[in-house]
């Protein structure tokens, strides 16, 4: 295996940092589970987020894993100046749609490896399309709706295989994406509020007061 040198510091907006920064106070500590051949595994992933003392839209992300050797990394969040932010680093969408179509890859990669298929160079394009009620304007946080309206990924896949076999090869991805199968799933969410340091419970969709006065 090839080794590989990144020059990270701090100006990077991706570093990884040391492993005593991967904390949390509401959630169990990572753990693997060993399983056996062809059991499902389950892999988790951490994700710490904390606004930035430079305000306008910056945020920290700290994520981590229970994947061994996986590593403690920090992300730097930003949002585009149409929406407050200074366009220094990629927003939030962005890094959910790149997560998309890079687990999509690396699936690609690692099922190319079974020798049943003959891959010889793999390309994705992807749009990832949402739409909101946020106007940018003095909008009552009530009526404020985010949706995820279509997700486009396209692999560009060279291989003297015939068509459907290739076919095959790529729903066989699909199905192992877990990234790709979050979003194409119903995924339960759980939205649970921690105030001054007391647990109020799973909010839902709309807070309790909105529960309230809609009752």
């Amino acid at each position: 295996m090839k080794d590989v040198s990144w020059n990270m510091s701090d100006k990077t907006i991706v570093r990884r940092v040391s492993d005593a920064s991967a904390a949390q106070q509401t959630l169990p500590d990572p753990y693997l589970e060993k399983v056996k051949q062809g059991e499902r595994m389950q892999f988790d992933a951490h994700v710490n987020v904390e606004t930035m003392p430079e305000g306008m839209h910056l945020k920290k992300v700290t994520i981590f894993s229970n994947v061994p050797d996986g590593g403690t990394w920090e992300l730097i969040s930003d949002e585009g100046k149409a929406v407050g932010g200074r366009g220094t680093a990629p927003s939030p969408l962005m890094y959910f749609a790149a997560g998309l179509g890079l687990c999509l890859m690396s699936h690609v990669e690692m099922l190319a490896k079974s020798k049943s298929f003959r891959i010889d160079s793999a390309r994705l394009e992807q749009r990832a399309r949402w739409t909101t009620t946020l106007d940018l304007g003095a909008v009552a946080p009530a009526k404020v709706y985010g949706k995820g309206e279509k997700m486009e990924l396209n692999l560009l896949i060279d291989s003297p295989e015939p068509a459907d076999k290739i076919a095959r090869f790529v729903g066989y991805c699909r199905q192992a994406c877990m990234a790709l199968q979050t979003v194409a799933a119903a995924t339960p969410v759980t939205t649970t509020l921690y105030l001054n340091g007391t647990e109020v419970g799973d909010i839902g969709g709309i807070g309790p007061f909105e529960k309230s006065a809609a009752a």
